[in-house]
Order: C-alpha cells, then structure tokens, then sequence
C-alpha cells in the first residue's frame, strides 16, 4: 500500500513556490564529453516543518454523563421538543442508555454539506453540538482551497516547465554521449515523454524510437488499463490509479504527475532479490537512466532545472513527508558514497561505478510496496516524485501478508480474505482505529472476524509500539502526519469521553473514519475542480454574522486536546505556504484558512470550558450561533461557478491498498451528513439537554482494481433511487453501525 504521486489513496500534494518560470531555452549542442562539475558533497537539508504547539487551558478531565439517564431529567428545548417525539419510545430509550443515536440524514442539499445542516438546526430552533466530525471537514476545506489555488496559478504551469527543460537538457546530450551513457539517456527521456505527452505538450521525440511503447503507456491510462507490465520499463503498473478523475479542472497536469509518481526506475535485477523482474542489464540501463536524471537535477549541472525540482520536492516533504522511494537527491548521494560522483559521466557509463551504486542502494529499500506488486529490496527504484510512507500506511500494510497467519477456526468470512484457511490480504479499515488506541475497535474487529487471525495480535502490538511517540520530532515533520497527531489523540484510550457506552465509541470509530478519509482524499493533487473566486470576497477572515432570532443553546464536543492539535496543523498549513508558495495573505485559500482557524479556536474555547465546567462565555455562544452560516460560506468558496446549483460535491472516496494478485482494491469513503441526537452537559450548572450534531457516515469498499469506485461514481451510487439503487452497486454500512444508528 503506497500513495504513488497523486493517484493512491493517500495521493501527492506537489507544489512550487511563487516566483515567475520562464519559457525554457534552446539548449546548445554539449562538447563531445559530458561537462564534468566540481563541488563538494552537500548534507540533506532538514524539512521545514512549521509547526509550533497550541496550548490547552484544562484543568481536569471531562465530567461524564451517568449513564442510563432518566428521560424526566432530560431537558427539550424549542425543536429539540419536537425531535424528542419524533425519536419514538425505541429512540428516545436508546439515547438515555447510551447517550447517543444516529438518525437517517435529512433530505436536500443538507444531506452533502455541512453548513446547510447546521443551518437547517438553527432555522429548525434545535440545540447543537459542533462536533469533531464538523471540525475536521471545516480543515478539509481549508486544505482543499489552499491546494486548489496552488494547483492553478503553481503546479500545473511549473509541472509543463521542468518537463520542456528536461526533455531539451536530456536530448542536447543525447548528442554527445557514448553507448552506455545514451542507452540511459534513451530511457530517461522516454520516461519524461510519456509524461509530455499526458500532460498535452506534443508527442515523444521522433530520434528516441520508442513511440509505440510511449504510446502503450498513454493507452493504458486512458484505458484505466487496471495492472499490466510496462512496454517501457517492464514492470508491473496499476495504470487505473494515473487516469484524471472526472472533476479535475487539469487532467492532463494530474496523469503526467501521476506517471512521475508511479513510474519506477528499477535498480535490482531477478538474481539479486526475490520478486525482482528484471534481468541484471535492463536493472543497470534503468540505473543509469535514473543516474543521468539524478545528475541534470544538480545545481552544478543545470540550476534552473535544480531549482525548478527543488521547489516541488520542498512542498512535496511539508505537505506529505519524505518519498519512500529514492529520490534523485539521494541516488546523487549514494552515488558520491560510491566513489562515482554523478557529475564525471565516466562513472555512469562504468558498470562497476553502476553496480557500486546498486548496491549502496540496497541499504534504502523502500518501507511500503506499492501497485508493482513486490516489496523490499525487490521494490527499490527511483521516482522522480515518489510516493510518502506515513505512519498510519506502514501501520496498515503491517497487518497484512503472512505475519497474519491463517483465519482462526470457524472465523466469519470477510472482505479481508476471498478463502477460507487465505492470509489476510487487505486489511480491514476498522485496523486503523484499533491502532489508533480505540478499544471498542479491537471488539469490532473480533465480531466481523477480520481480527480472527493467529498472528494478529501480535501484529497490532508492533503496529502500536512502532506509532510515532508524542515527543518525537517526525510526528509533525509534515502537515499530513500533524493531521494524523489530531487523530492519534482522538483514539487516545486515556482521554475521558463525555458518554461512556459501546455505541458512543462505535460511532466514534466510524467519525475518525470518516475524518482521516478527508485527509486521505486531499493528497491527489491536479484532482480538483478549478475555483471560482468570490468576487465579494474579503480579504480577512470575518466572524461576525448576522444571526436572526433569539438565543438558543449550542455546544461544542469537549475534545480540546484534538482541537488543539487541528489548530496546530491548520497554522502550520498557512505558515509554510506562505514561506514555501510565497501565497500573498490576502490570497483567497488563505482567507479560508484563518477562518476556519478562527472558527477551531472558538471551539477550542468553548470546549475547554465545557471540561473546566465553567459557563460559555456570552461573546462565545454569540459566535457558536454565526457558526453554520461561516461554514457554509466556506463550502461555496471552494466550488466551481457551474457545480454551486448542481448535485452536491461532498462524498468523497480515497484509494487505501492495492491487492495486485487478488485484482482487488481497499478505498475509504464518506457518506452523507448524519444527525447525531446525542446527550449534552451544560457547564457550570450540569443540566443535560438533548442536542444535535453533524455525523459523517463512512464506507469500507473492496472492489476489483480497474474499476473502483471514483468521487463521481460514489456521489451517483449514494444519490440513487428505486430501480437505479438496484442496478447501481449498493454501498451498506458496517454492521458495527447498528449500536448506534437509528433503522433507515
């Protein structure tokens, strides 16, 4: 499992930086030999984090509601009274037993959009709750609307750029080069033309000729062509995972990157590692190819196009962590530990040098495998924008293959095996909150069964026992893994939960879901429709809205910790934006950001005094009460001028694992806005009143690889109706939702 560039589930957020590109220059024809370039050997520059802690003012824990509640002790206020009679004896028993139940999402435009539920509470004069379900998609916009506006006026004009520049350096020593040296310059420049030619800029060079198998290359994706072998570099490719989804606003921009992403420069042959594919010569020509682009990305070599990479390459690392794969800039290194410094092209065409760089190499086997099918030392290639490894995907992949063992006797079939006496070949999206801290998970996991393995407990241990410490530096070395923090926190077993029974935590299970397929989803950059921008927009974030109407009781979900932390990692976003993408502050994606930073630090507020018992300040509950009108500001922000009267665009869906031999694919996905009825303890004097919040619903689908499930097939298959439900392939809950959902 792997985010290969912008097209696994957990896709590639690629940026640059603000200043002008300009047009590429005609390279001159290079002297016979390759310049040889003097310098000495530069140490890794540390990522550039910019995250700084948010402070919690708690001083206790949470005061629990004492469970099974009596209804006479049960405040109804306004619609809340109304609700309360429409829940039915069976409702209302359920919410005084477990403090919480999930009723059927309301009908319309509310079901997608977050703002329009809350408003539709407040014009219904019901009591709600901002809960955390609410708080991370608030974030997912900020992040959505930050990527979109870097995408179009960044990404896709740099991304056409370093391509021309590349393919003009690359042939103009083409040229000059001897047999060995223009074998690897060969298959280098073929790889930078597929992606021209995906990205829309002409056709492969004609003096390569290797145009039939450019143009197998270009078929596939277009075709979602599913797992084949490359005509180019022979091996295993899940060409599904590069075709442009059908909103994206550049789908040329989105497959080239994803090509980049995906396409690997192999640098083991079968002999040297188990489930290698290549022969040794092929592994030494991919070696060199990947040798010669590793050297034109020295500053020494050409600076432009140096600085062109690095700028992708920095965002790359801020937003979503290191590549897994070796980048360029360590193959370089690798290469001087070699003795076989890139900038002497003597050393690339020596296969000694080479085969002293293979080797180096085999000491950064990548940690996750990806749609190729192998992993280890088998799976170690050069991309020139590889895929990241975070914590919650090597915790995954973990809990799959043979350290499971087999099925336990007479355990329940499920998604996670095809067999019985089957390894577990998938995992199960419920592994995520039990490693996470979550106990109710474990119990989940146990009565489906995709638990009921020998070795999965052990497995899961290690799993736990590897996350990132809470001290440790890595946990936020990127805006991705200070996200997964906030969840890690959510999950954590030791933190007091206002309700305390199975179905709360169950339902908890499937909003931290929901949450982290949000954060998954937002990694596949060039994926977005392109933004219409407000023309009455203003250049601050602005919180007061007029509210019609008396005062009516709102609250917050009592989690300061992982508001703290969604704070935390939304500043971090605006801080190394504006350092790395040089955004102005008055951009309209960083309006967004400091308004939903506003809004997560109203909550944090609200949520601390709820957990010191302290009453909600007055100025507080004013701007709770501006809330759903602020969020739904925000949601028409991020759409195109054509979608904002057209169906919803919230469902989403995220590609989590790849199971190459079983020809199957795990995604993650959300589904409608839910009302959540659940149990509220007013601060300061302890009265509980019945309240609402949003829930977001969340789907586990496994499903062949060349035909998952997209943002535009999940949002058609949730809309359906009567016969087209039937023919549309159904998307049913898990059956731990039952603990806490009302019956549709």
């Amino acid at each position: 499992m792997k985010r290969r560039g912008p097209s696994a589930a957990i896709g590639v957020a690629l940026l640059v930086a603000a200043c002008g590109h300009a047009r590429p220059q005609s390279a001159a024809a290079p002297p016979p030999t390759l310049p040889e370039a003097r310098r000495a050997v530069r140490p890794v520059a540390l990522p550039e984090w910019y995250w700084e802690p948010v402070d919690v003012d708690v001083r206790g824990s949470t005061k629990p509601i004492e469970l099974p509640a009596q209804e006479s002790a049960v405040a109804r206020v306004e619609g809340a009274t109304r609700l309360w009679e429409e829940l039915g004896r069976e409702g209302r028993e359920r919410v005084c037993r477990d403090g919480v139940v999930v009723g059927a999402a309301p009908g319309g435009a509310a079901r997608h959009r977050m703002g329009a539920f809350y408003t539709d509470l407040r014009e219904q004069r019901v009591p709600s709750v901002l809960t955390l379900d609410a708080l991370f998609f608030a974030v997912h916009l900020a992040f959505e609307r930050a990527l979109a506006e870097v995408e179009e006026l960044e990404l896709e004009p740099a991304l056409g750029a370093l391509l021309k520049k590349l393919e003009a350096r690359l042939g103009a020593e083409q040229r000059g080069a001897g047999i060995e040296v223009g074998e690897g310059l060969r298959l280098a420049r073929a790889v930078v033309a597929v992606a021209q030619v995906l990205f829309g800029e002409g056709k492969a060079p004609a003096d390569l000729g290797l145009a039939s198998e450019i143009a197998q290359e270009v078929a596939r994706v277009d075709a979602r062509a599913g797992p084949a072998t490359s005509a180019l570099l022979g091996v295993t490719i899940d060409y599904s995972r590069l075709a442009a989804p059908s909103g994206a606003a550049r789908p040329g921009a989105y497959r080239a990157l994803a090509w980049l992403g995906a396409a690997p420069l192999a640098l083991v042959g079968r002999s040297e590692a188990p489930g290698a594919t290549l022969g040794i010569g092929a592994a030494r020509a991919q070696t060199r190819a990947a040798m010669l682009l590793a050297r034109v990305l020295e500053r020494e070599i050409d600076p432009q196009i140096h600085e062109e990479h690095k700028r992708i390459a920095r965002l790359l690392a801020f937003l979503w962590g290191p590549p897994d794969d070796l980048s360029p800039a360590e193959l370089a290194h690798l290469a001087s530990l070699a003795d076989a410094r890139l900038e002497d092209p003597k050393n690339i065409a020596n296969v000694v040098k080479v085969d002293a760089v293979r080797k180096k190499a085999r000491l950064r086997a990548p940690r996750l495998s990806d749609a190729t099918g192998v992993s280890g030392a088998a799976a170690l290639s050069v991309r020139l924008f590889g895929g990241h490894a975070p914590a919650d995907s090597i915790a995954l992949a973990s809990l799959t293959g043979r350290a499971m063992g087999t099925p336990l006797q007479n355990a329940i079939q499920n998604a996670t095996q095809s067999a019985a006496g089957e390894s577990r070949r998938l995992p199960s999206l419920v592994d995520l909150p039990a490693w996470l801290g979550v106990e109710e998970a474990r119990v989940v996991l146990r009565e489906s069964g995709a638990g009921a393995f020998t070795g999965y407990d052990d497995a899961l241990a290690r799993a736990i026992a590897a996350r990132p410490k809470d001290d440790s530096p890595a946990r936020h070395a990127s805006v991705y893994g200070s996200l997964l923090d906030a969840l890690v926190v959510w999950g954590d077993p030791a933190g007091a939960r206002a309700v305390a029974s199975s179905a709360s935590e169950r339902r908890r299970i499937e909003s931290m879901l929901a949450a982290w397929t949000l954060l998954r989803h937002d990694g596949q950059p060039l994926s977005r429709p392109r933004n219409a921008a407000d023309k009455n927009e203003k250049s601050r974030a602005d919180g007061a809205l007029p509210v019609p109407g008396a005062s009516l009781p709102a609250f917050v979900e009592p989690e300061p910790d992982v508001i703290a932390r969604l704070i935390a990692a939304t500043a971090q976003l605006k801080r190394g934006l504006t350092a790395i993408s040089g955004l102005k502050a008055t951009s309209p994606s960083l309006v967004t950001i400091a308004e939903v930073e506003d809004i997560l630090r109203l909550a944090l507020r609200v949520a601390a005094s709820e957990v010191n018992d302290e009453a909600i300040a007055a100025d507080d509950q004013s701007a709770l009460a501006a809330v759903p009108a602020r969020l739904a500001r925000i949601e028409r922000r991020g759409e195109a001028e054509k979608e904002k009267n057209d169906a919803p665009q919230t469902p989403l869906v995220a590609h989590v694992f790849s199971d190459v031999q079983g020809g199957r694919a795990l995604s993650t996905a959300t589904g409608a806005v839910e009302p959540a009825i659940m149990l509220v303890r007013e601060p300061s004097t302890g009265k509980v009143f019945v309240a609402v919040g949003a829930h977001l619903a969340h789907h586990e689908i496994v499903e062949p690889l060349a035909q998952r499930t997209t943002d535009a097939t999940l949002r058609a298959r949730l809309a359906a109706t009567g016969q087209a439900a039937q023919d549309a392939r159904p998307l049913p809950r898990e059956a731990y939702t039952t603990a806490f959902r009302l019956a549709p």
